[in-house]
């Protein structure tokens, strides 16, 4: 009962083991996502950062040209004099606007003509809401997708006016992947409307600017069960993205805050004003006054302009080092093997201090780890650490069951050596043990080495141990061979049972050596019963330890002991057996009128000088060709005379 209670007691925390492990496996992005986030913004806040990033420049419309220009959303003539500006004085090697014009206005003619230009990447916005109702403006969507792996798909969208954005001209989403903490740490690379599938801004003039398309579209292919998108635009080398268990891209933020330059769009239009930054540089146009809004939150910062976003993604790419997240193939196992090794080697053994060092050295390893691989474009994510606690304390409860139960087995099998098996069973299984008996048919076999006090006179104590131990030896392989338990050794002797609970090993017949010297079966065909059949090998176990005792008459002539007898008297009938005693210190044995009459019959041994002698109840179980008797003896403390039997063969 006790172990019961036990399991009760661990079942709360195998429980809640399973159902982390559940949701982890079936959504490992989701269960601890508030604590995922606060280890990967805590990790980009210390992880090493890029000072200056020249070849990505930001221009910015901010409050200086808002002042200069006027109000937004500026006229369409000025936002074609922008980009003018941008692809013909400045230079710049690609234009990526994250502006969108979902409806006709004027000057819609010199704005078409601008994003015509190669160089340059229009945008529009996805809705990923499942409610959504924008349907906004012409939606463009140029990537053609193989394989059968799905995209993520939005539901509304905010696009560019139909006559504004030519068919021929690239355009990317610049939807961002808000988590529930309101951040923006991932991008989808690829998302689809229906049947119009697009990439996110940066990607999509990484893929211009690589693959030199010339109006060609890209192609994308989601890789290894969508855990990586594939990318292939011209001739250019196809590239490769890992991607999380969304099919979203992490974003890296390797540079720091004012690492990327920042122009204004005032300046940038300002004909009498050279930037030498500009020049065959790829710029992002967005905007960072807070009029317009296009700030998000970010792991940097709480006010990150939107198009800041893209430009440390796009930084990532031209340098080819997006983060890889272990989420979708081994962070699960190295966290996994972590715990073990913590589970096994740090688990404490005082159990008050039970999950605080495997806990704090876990959580430390693991944000260490993180840490070293983040700056190698490596993602661990953290969020199973709660998870990965639980299975440490499920492993500690799973090694101390096997442990316990390997040490139980242990003992069990040295205690079968004092207590039958069933006695043995009960202990093992935590049961109370109490005083209680059974009453039971047995044949009991006292035996005693006639001789053992003078052979052990002059000699010392070890040297008298020595010869009970190994006389005790060849008793007690017969007794257990033969299928007896040895209730209890006496000084120079043992007493053994056969019919006890649970006591020996049944068809044990092929050991004897007489051959089942038991009753004949009845006419009705009934096997003898079980009392005759543990007579018979009560009898043959008698007879065995006589001739082990006689194999030993050389060891005890080289030491001196002389000759050496073995009386035994057996006698079978009712006994109570079970534990005696009290419940703090209790012993197993037998009582009763048949244990009592086999004591008298053994000291009769010497009175007849017959060393295997047994009473009538015994003899009567045996075969009539196997016994005889001989003769009727008043035995002290019995009121009628005793009938005595000894063995033919003897």
């Amino acid at each position: 009962m006790r172990r019961l209670h036990a399991w009760r007691a661990r079942a709360p925390v195998a429980i809640a083991a399973l159902l982390l492990l559940w949701a982890y496996l079936v959504r490992p992005e989701l269960p601890f996502d508030s604590l995922e986030h606060h280890l990967y913004d805590s990790l980009v806040a210390v992880a090493p950062a890029v000072a200056d990033e020249p070849r990505i420049v930001i221009v910015d419309i901010d409050e200086k040209s808002l002042a200069r220009l006027g109000a937004w959303p500026w006229p369409r003539a000025t936002v074609a004099q922008l980009v003018n500006e941008l692809t013909g004085r400045h230079r710049v090697a690609l234009l990526g606007l994250d502006i969108v014009f979902p409806d006709p206005r004027p000057g819609d003619a010199a704005l078409r003509a601008a994003l015509a230009q190669p160089q340059v990447v229009a945008s529009q916005t996805l809705d990923f809401s499942p409610r959504s109702d924008n349907r906004v403006g012409h939606l463009a969507g140029r990537v053609r997708v193989r394989g059968d792996v799905a995209a993520p798909r939005a539901v509304g969208f905010i696009a560019n006016d139909r006559r504004l954005v030519p068919p021929h001209a690239g355009v990317g989403h610049i939807s961002p992947l808000i988590d529930d903490d309101g951040r923006v740490r991932r991008l989808y690379p690829l998302a689809c409307v229906a049947d119009d599938c697009m990439l996110t801004l940066s990607l999509q003039m990484f893929a211009q600017l690589a693959g030199d398309t010339g109006g060609g579209a890209p192609e994308a292919e989601y890789r290894e069960r969508g855990t990586r998108l594939r990318v292939a635009a011209g001739q250019a080398e196809p590239l490769e993205l890992p991607l999380d268990a969304r099919r979203a891209l992490v974003v890296p933020y390797r540079v720091a805050e004012g690492g990327f330059p920042v122009v204004s769009a005032a300046d940038a239009m300002d004909p009498a004003r050279a930037i030498p930054a500009l020049d065959n540089a790829l710029v992002l146009v967005g905007s960072s006054a807070l009029g317009i809004g296009d700030r998000v939150a970010t792991p940097i910062d709480t006010l990150t302009p939107g198009v800041e976003v893209h430009a440390q993604l796009l930084a990532a790419l031209l340098d080819q080092r997006p983060i890889r997240p272990l989420a979708a193939d081994s962070a699960p196992f190295l966290l996994l093997l972590a715990a073990v090794l913590l589970s096994w080697l740090l688990w404490p053994r005082h159990r008050h201090a039970a999950l605080l060092w495997p806990v704090v050295a876990l959580a430390a390893l693991a944000a260490v780890l993180s840490w070293l691989l983040l700056a190698r474009d490596l993602w661990l994510p953290l969020s199973p650490l709660p998870l990965l606690v639980l299975a440490i304390a499920a492993l500690d409860l799973l090694r101390q069951n096997v442990s316990l139960s390997a040490r139980l087995q242990g003992v069990g099998h040295r205690f079968s050596s004092f207590l039958p098996s069933l006695l043995v069973g009960r202990l093992l299984e935590d049961q109370r043990i109490g005083p209680e008996t059974e009453l039971r048919m047995m044949t009991v076999l006292i035996a005693d080495i006639r001789g053992f006090t003078r052979a052990s006179e002059g000699k010392r104590p070890e040297q008298v141990a020595e010869f009970a131990q190994k006389c005790f030896e060849v008793l007690s392989a017969e007794v257990t061979r033969h299928g007896g338990i040895i209730e209890k050794y006496t000084g120079d002797g043992l007493v053994a049972l056969w019919g006890a609970p649970a006591g020996g090993q049944a068809g044990q017949a092929g050991a004897l050596r007489v051959s089942l010297p038991v009753r004949p079966a009845a006419p009705d065909g009934r096997a003898p019963a079980a009392e005759a059949l543990d007579a018979a090998r009560a009898v043959s176990a008698a007879l065995a330890m006589q001739d082990g005792i006689d194999r030993l008459a050389g060891w005890f002539g080289e030491r001196g002991y002389g000759p050496l007898r073995l009386s035994i008297g057996l006698n079978t009938g009712p006994l109570s057996v079970g534990v005696y005693g009290s419940r703090d210190h209790f012993a197993w044995s037998a009582q009763g009128q048949a244990f009592n009459v086999a004591s008298r019959i053994e000291r009769l041994t010497r009175e007849l000088d017959d060393n295997l002698l047994m009473g009538r109840p015994t003899a009567e179980l045996l075969a009539a060709d196997q016994v005889r008797g001989v003769g009727s003896y008043a035995i002290e403390a019995l009121s009628q005379p005793l009938d005595v039997y000894t063995v033919n063969s003897k």
